[in-house]
């Protein structure tokens, strides 16, 4: 009996060891963003354009990105990423520029949204990792 009681109970002690935290399904390294991307770029509601987009290391922590779509190619580096997420605004000379970007595994979003005088332009690229 002692014995049974004794199994029950390393049974139990397994089964709550073996459970981890759910939070850390949600945490990227630098490695998780470094790819290349092939997608669709959806500007102001426009019809859809071909884009990739190309993610490099830079340092420890940061990333480069670089998106191209027909006729431009855009550079940011570099950006730190909060595991999963990038958010990055700056302001210059009434010009604002914001970036937010995601990765789901091998998919990812990335908006841009220019503010300039009153106007606004959102450009949203989602793609998958090649």
């Amino acid at each position: 009996m002692n014995l049974l009681k004794l199994s029950f109970l390393f049974t139990l002690l397994l089964t709550f060891s073996a459970c981890g935290d759910d939070d850390e399904a949600d945490m990227c390294t630098q490695a998780d963003w470094v790819g290349s991307y092939t997608g669709s770029q959806v500007c102001d509601g426009a019809d859809a354009e071909d884009a990739t987009v190309t993610i490099t290391a830079s340092g420890t922590d940061a990333i480069v990105i670089i998106t191209n779509v027909p006729g431009l190619e855009s550079e940011y580096d570099p950006l730190t990423p909060d595991n999963c997420d990038l958010n990055v605004s700056q302001t210059d000379s009434g010009i604002t520029l914001s970036v937010d970007a995601n990765i789901d595994g091998d998919n990812l979003t990335f908006t841009e949204v220019l503010s300039a005088g009153g106007n606004t332009s959102n450009c949203t690229i989602t793609a998958t990792r090649d």
